[in-house]
């Protein structure tokens, strides 16, 4: 079992969001692979962990790291305000226990997954199975965001 500590739009486990990538690589070991991602521009870097990936901006400072429970090899728990968040990869119960602990998750238009702004989290289960967690700083889908808006995507 893996625990972490987890302060929204702060940290997870011993990672700072706004931290320079090389620290996060250096906390995080070797990745198996690496690319650019981004939307509408490709100019972030995300480095893969099997189990988890890191997310940093253009400039290489962390904005978001995405955890698949689904592949995990162990659990992995989140803890925050003296509660425990087990990242299930059934969907239900952990829409259950993200309910007991904020007001405001909501589930997406597309019905394919979770948000929670109070938490900075977004739940990706498009069937009953939680494929990804994404915890995120208060920033990374602000330029995302902004081009949808621009593009009138948001209708």
């Amino acid at each position: 079992m893996q625990k972490l500590k987890f302060i929204p739009y702060v940290q997870i486990g011993d990672l700072v969001f706004g931290m320079e990538r090389g620290i996060v690589k250096g906390k995080c070991g070797e990745c198996l692979s690496s690319c650019m991602y981004g939307y509408p521009i490709e100019d972030r870097y995300l480095d893969n962990y099997g189990y988890m990936h890191t997310l940093c901006n253009n400039k290489q400072f962390l904005e978001a790291i995405e955890i698949f429970p689904d592949i995990s090899k162990e659990e992995i728990v989140l803890e925050y305000n003296g509660e425990e968040i087990y990242l299930k990869k059934e969907r239900e119960e952990l829409v259950q226990q993200l309910e007991k602990i904020t007001d405001d998750l909501t589930e997406d238009k597309d019905g394919e997954g979770y948000s929670s702004l109070k938490l900075g989290l977004k739940v990706y289960c498009p069937e009953e199975i939680v494929e990804d967690v994404i915890i995120h700083d208060r920033y990374c889908y602000e330029e995302e965001q902004e081009y949808i808006r621009e593009q009138g995507l948001d209708e």
